[in-house]
């Protein structure tokens, strides 16, 4: 099983990366949409690297 998490406690879990990112995805814009809103494209593309590091490791 695939997971990952969110710095406020939130725990995406699904079979496949997809899933998983998806999740995350729909978390990150309904919880924390102002902080996204507020990121740089920098930011947004380390934030995604750590994110799939995390799916790397729990492969």
């Amino acid at each position: 099983m695939k997971t990952l998490s969110c710095n406020c406690g939130f725990t995406a879990k699904g079979e496949n990366s997809y899933q998983v990112e998806a999740a995350m995805w729909h978390h990150a814009i309904h919880d924390h949409a102002e902080m996204l809103n507020s990121m740089s494209v920098e930011m947004l593309e380390q934030w995604l690297m750590s994110k799939d590091e995390q799916l790397r490791a729990g492969a």
